[in-house]
């Protein structure tokens, strides 16, 4: 069997290597759901003239490779765009100040595509298989990093499932950075932790290009460092300190900085602000306790849909018998999730495309993984029946993450809204396009209610549409105040029916 299996640790881990890659690329299609028209057509544009404005020689190699129904009208509509001079040509494209016509996305994804997608299309291969090609490169820097950290291939191998299994596989064969994203910065904060700084700088630092909330890695990475050696080791504070606080620990650091400074740089250059997406496509209004509580604990998108059991290794960890020793550590790294989710809040498209948790959740929690891979690699021994339900518990909620749309509400949900409709109140936009099954409807005339009107047990209005009142209290009525919470933008919540006020009631 030695023929076939070797036996030396570092040949069964590239065996194990080469059948994720496998599964990834001969077994899985390259998913063109999210922001993939963004990211093929920067691709396409790096990989024929080597930067990344959209052009109409671009969009007819778009034309050639993707056939798929509902991309002509994409393609017809982009050109045309283009050919006029629009502003916005289509969705997620604008033009620059000194001409040309870009994705809002940042290249960096596309630009790491790029060689694999001119390979592969060279060869008559998929060539959109290159982002899943990007994808498995990220991971697989992953399980070096859990090997380096554990020194045990079965350990690592077991890491390597549960970070699939806690939402990964459900964006492992996106065309969008999220998988990536989430792979680079899990792997960078193990290099962390194993005094690896430039390294992890380095891969925080691509990650960041993409997804700029990251940036925060160069501030809390030393510090999660200072505690995890002060508890590892037994240190004092001051020695922790002396230990982390080196000269490469701080150009680490601004090696990072400066990666996630290099689209800041590009969006001035372009469009003259520091980012397009900010300008656009957020409302800092948005950033609330109420929509954080959404982030991790929504029922249909949050956190919880898909790290259940990374969240309660967590919780766990600050009841156990060195859960004093080890509080400062953990603290960090929860504070450093929480970083990476509020910039996130802002977003005005906050039920968007999602495989079950929603995507900025899924990197958000790579902090809580490391977290609980922490917890479990800090055990002598690892029950076999114990890690096998945690991988079980982790498959099913996969499943169940699959089992429903992004414009539908989950089963838990609509069980909380059926038997318990006042113990939970989504994010108004949650609430409106999975109960309309439409993307954008939100119109402040709209009233939506579950199950309906006419018997609801939780209605959904606008308090400044006077049409809205009118649908819920008749021409000319109000619904009364009430001591419910006003969402941004004027949406509250009814409990029940309205209480209305006369029409003659000034």
């Amino acid at each position: 069997m030695q023929r076939y299996f070797p036996a030396s640790p570092r040949g069964r881990l590239f065996l194990f290597v080469a059948a994720l890659w496998f599964a990834a690329l001969a077994l899985t299609p390259p998913d063109k759901g999210g922001d993939f028209r963004e990211y093929a057509l920067m691709t396409i544009a790096l990989s024929s003239h080597g930067t990344p404005d959209i052009r109409p020689q671009d969009i007819t190699v778009s034309e050639r490779l993707l056939t798929d129904p509902g991309f002509a009208d994409f393609h017809r509509t982009l050109r045309a765009g283009i050919a006029r001079g629009d502003k916005w040509p289509f969705p997620g494209f604008v033009d620059g100040r000194h001409g040309g016509h870009y994705a809002m996305h940042f290249f960096a994804y596309s630009a790491l595509a790029a060689i694999p997608f001119k390979l592969l299309d060279a060869i008559g291969a998929p060539p959109f298989k290159a982002f899943q090609v990007v994808n498995m490169a990220a991971l697989t820097m992953l399980v070096l990093a859990l090997y380096r950290a554990s020194h045990s291939v079965e350990r690592t191998v077991f890491a390597t499932m549960f970070f699939l299994l806690s939402g990964a596989l459900l964006y492992s064969n996106w065309s969008s950075p999220e998988f990536m994203t989430a792979s680079a910065l899990l792997a960078a904060l193990v290099y962390s932790s194993l005094g690896r700084p430039y390294l992890a700088a380095l891969l925080a630092g691509v990650a960041a290009m993409q997804n700029p909330p990251l940036l925060f890695f160069c501030v809390f990475a030393p510090l999660i460092r200072i505690a995890y050696v002060r508890a590892d080791e037994g240190l004092a504070w001051s020695a922790a300190i002396r230990r982390v606080a080196t000269r490469d620990t701080v150009l680490a650091s601004l090696l990072q900085a400066a990666l996630a400074a290099v689209p800041v740089a590009c969006s001035y250059a372009i469009w003259g602000v520091p980012s397009i997406i900010a300008e656009l496509s957020t409302y800092p209004p948005f950033i609330t306790p109420l929509r954080l509580l959404s982030f991790y604990f929504d029922l249909n998108q949050g956190m919880i849909v898909a790290f259940t059991v990374a969240m309660l290794l967590v919780a766990a960890q600050l009841f156990m018998r060195d859960a004093r020793r080890w509080l400062p550590h953990t603290l960090l790294a929860i504070l450093f999730s929480v970083a990476l989710a509020i910039p996130s809040l802002s977003t005005s498209n906050w039920n968007s495309g999602a495989a079950g948790v929603m995507r900025y959740a899924f990197w958000g929690a790579m902090p809580l993984m490391y977290l609980a891979l922490g917890v479990l690699h800090r055990a002598p021994r690892w029950p076999l029946a114990l890690l096998l339900a945690m991988l079980l518990v982790q498959a099913g909620l996969v499943k169940y993450a699959r089992s429903y749309h992004y414009l539908a509400m989950s089963p838990a949900a609509m069980f909380m809204l059926k038997h318990f409709p006042a113990l939970y109140e989504p994010e108004p936009e949650i609430f409106f396009e999975r109960l309309t099954h439409e993307d954008g409807s939100m119109h402040p005339s709209r009233v939506v209610a579950y199950p309906n009107l006419e018997h609801p047990t939780r209605i959904l209005f606008n308090t400044g549409s006077a049409l809205a009142h009118a649908k819920l209290c008749g021409p000319g009525g109000q619904v009364a105040p009430g001591d419910a919470r006003i969402y941004p933008l004027g949406w509250r919540y009814v409990i029940g029916a309205p209480v209305c006020l006369p029409a003659s009631t000034p």
